[in-house]
């Protein structure tokens, strides 16, 4: 039977993944009913002001590969409010405790420019020689078996170009060891490498001279917005409240049902159930009818970190670097130091400047100390590497505890099962989030989009996107079968 009253879907979680599907589902004409358990909207997203400093206390920047953050962006009129990191900054590395400059043509994992490798300083000879055995290393990877980046690798490479850049740059990202993270999962193109190439440094070179060949180079890939992410986050939510999405914060999810979920006592009904959640209220939503899946979801590791963000006037700093911060390479607690003033424009006041500092669990204990222990750490490391002198002028620690996913091995799997088994059981029902389908904002928005559209073509709504969101009170012209 086909009715004339618009699809109704339930989104439960209120960060950028659960946001993101609920624009999607307004732009195909449903109506949405948006709930989050804490006090603000955004989840990992968060922007605030302090005495003229721009802080964002968790993701600052996107990459650009994945479009779906600047076309979302778009939609929402906030084009000219994309930047782009400033030029002209790199990142160093610290290593065997020293400033040392990332060389030019670095992937995150291999060079594509051979000269500037070899002279670099990072790794001595003997790993460049161990990395350089890659050219003559045959195909070793099994088709259709996983394995971990670390293992694959120190396999191909040796463990100079492992410890050295890949355990820095990509395990810094998932907050997990190489070791433990999926090849397929998070870095598929090595595989295809393997493939194509036999060797993954003939594959880089040949990728870097193609780079060099365009007659246009490429921008810089890391982006934000002017006033911060959680700008976007602020003009998502006002547009949707506009197209007449409820929205409620403060309301955590107790049950659900295959058309319904309870909430603070209130049973609320609807055709669809967007899950955008993290894995461990996701897994307790779907444990009482399918503990498989929800055993599967607390399958996912999530890691810790504690980002500590310091402002300070310019003359604090006695010896100024020309970079965008640096990763440390060396073991110690700190994993990663931003300079945000260096990286983006007008996140400190003129005459300052603004650093985070990184702390993950993987690094050791400090993640956990209180916090004039890791005020001491932090302090003592900006003044051996920036010569910081005096006391902050704004000072500031987020602890984000158990939310970042580790892809690891056997995770597409994993998600494979996730996804099928509920698309077979109760397909009206759909999980999203960075614990499955990446973990970078665009991937998110992406996500949300996606699990939006799913739901939506399963109980047959029609409309497509293109419309935009229907105005608040204002009927949405679509078709549902039911």
């Amino acid at each position: 039977m086909i009715s004339s009253q618009p699809a109704r879907v339930i989104v439960v979680g209120g960060g950028i993944t659960g946001l993101s599907a609920a624009w999607q589902c307004t732009r195909r004409g449903a109506r949405v009913c948006l709930l989050e358990r804490d006090d603000r909207f955004g989840g990992k997203i968060h922007t605030v002001t302090d005495h003229g400093f721009l802080i964002e206390t968790g993701p600052d920047s996107f990459i650009d590969r994945n479009p779906a953050l600047i076309e979302l962006a778009t939609e929402l009129g906030m084009a000219d409010q994309v930047i782009a990191v400033q030029t002209g900054r790199r990142v160093n590395l610290l290593s065997r405790g020293r400033m040392q400059d990332m060389p030019a043509g670095m992937g995150m994992v291999l060079p594509t420019r051979i000269g500037p490798f070899m002279t670099t300083r990072i790794l001595t000879w003997r790993q460049k020689l161990r990395a350089a055995c890659d050219l003559v290393v045959p195909r070793m990877l099994i088709p259709g078996r996983d394995e971990s980046i670390g293992v694959f690798l120190r396999r191909r490479l040796g463990d100079g170009i492992v410890d050295g850049y890949a355990e820095v740059m990509v395990g810094g990202i998932y907050g997990a060891g190489v070791d433990e993270l999926s090849l397929d999962a998070v870095l598929p193109s090595l595989r295809r490498n393997e493939e194509e190439y036999r060797s993954l440094l003939l594959a880089s070179l040949s990728a870097g001279r193609a780079a060099a060949r365009r007659t246009s180079p490429a921008g810089p890939p890391f982006h934000s917005l002017a006033r911060g992410l959680g700008s976007l986050i602020d003009e998502l939510t006002a547009q949707l409240e506009q197209a007449g999405v409820e929205m409620r914060l403060g309301t955590p999810v107790d049950r659900i049902g295959s058309c319904w979920i309870e909430a603070a006592g209130e049973r609320i009904e609807a055709d669809a159930i967007v899950l955008a959640c993290d894995p461990g209220a996701t897994a307790r939503l779907l444990q009482p009818g399918m503990p498989d899946l929800a055993a599967v979801l607390d399958e996912i590791p999530l890691g810790s970190t504690t980002v500590v963000t310091l402002g300070y006037p310019t003359s604090a700093m006695e010896h100024p670097v020309n970079a965008q911060g640096w990763l440390v390479c060396d073991r110690g607690p700190i994993s990663g130091v931003t300079l945000s003033s260096a990286k983006f424009d007008d996140r400190a006041p003129a005459g300052h400047f603004l650093v985070r500092v990184f702390i993950p669990a993987k690094r050791g204990p400090l993640v956990d100390a209180p916090d004039e222990v890791v005020l001491r750490e932090v302090t003592a490391h900006l003044t051996k590497y920036l010569g910081v002198q005096g006391n902050p002028l704004i000072t500031r620690i987020d602890r984000w505890q158990k939310v970042m996913p580790k892809y690891t091995v056997g995770h597409l799997e994993r998600v494979a099962r996730i996804d099928g088994e509920l698309e077979r059981l109760c397909p009206q029902v759909v999980v999203a989030g960075s614990a499955l389908h990446g973990v970078g904002v665009p991937d998110c928005v992406a996500d949300g989009r996606r699990a939006a559209d799913r739901v939506l073509d399963t109980i047959g709504v029609m409309g497509n996107a293109t419309a935009g969101p229907p105005k608040k009170d204002e009927p949405a012209d679509q078709a549902r079968v039911i």
